[in-house]
Parts: C-alpha cells; structure tokens; sequence
C-alpha cells in the first residue's frame, strides 16, 4: 500500500493526464496535492521504485510516464452489503416504483 503523499500524487496525475494529455509540472502537482516540492519529488520516487510510474530522479518532473493507474491489492468498496441504498432497503428501481 502506498501513502498518503505517492497515492494522493497518482490519483493527480492519472486524472490530470486523462484530462490535460500531459503530467502536470511541479507547480501544479503542489496547488493541486497542497504538498511542498520536495514532498513531491520524495513521492515520485517512491512512485518510480514501486514501478507505477516511469521516472529519473534528475528529470523534470513532466517527463514521467504512468505505468500503473491505481493502487496494486487494495480491496474495492462494493458498497453496502445488504442492497441498502441511501438508507433504504431494496434496488433503484424500488425508490422509482414505490415512492
């Protein structure tokens, strides 16, 4: 499991880099994470040696290439267990029929 700081700067990264067809610079990464650069540059190379991105420590930060887009074995929230929606029991289609 990765921490809060490498996970934060993934879920950035991958969601900037759908969006924007490019990695964000370091200016970027410290608005969007609120995190300080040398914070950042820790981050990427933990990043860079869990293998999710592709990255050397003495390039621009831009340069990186995202090799994994989530995090490796974490269990999925599947929501709740009983078929509970919103504090009610039944599917979506039971809110629409019955209320």
């Amino acid at each position: 499991m990765l921490d809060d700081t490498p996970r934060k700067l993934l879920r950035i990264i991958v969601q900037f880099k759908y969006h924007f067809k490019r990695i964000p610079t370091i200016q970027e990464l410290g608005r969007l994470s609120g995190r300080r650069p040398a914070e950042i540059i820790r981050g990427f190379k933990v990043l860079a040696s869990e293998h999710y991105i592709e990255w050397e420590a003495g390039k621009p930060i831009e340069t990186a290439v995202v090799l994994e887009m989530w995090e490796r074995n974490v269990q999925l929230d599947s929501g709740p267990q009983d078929g509970a929606q919103g504090g009610r029991r039944g599917g979506n289609a039971d809110y629409w029929l019955y209320h």
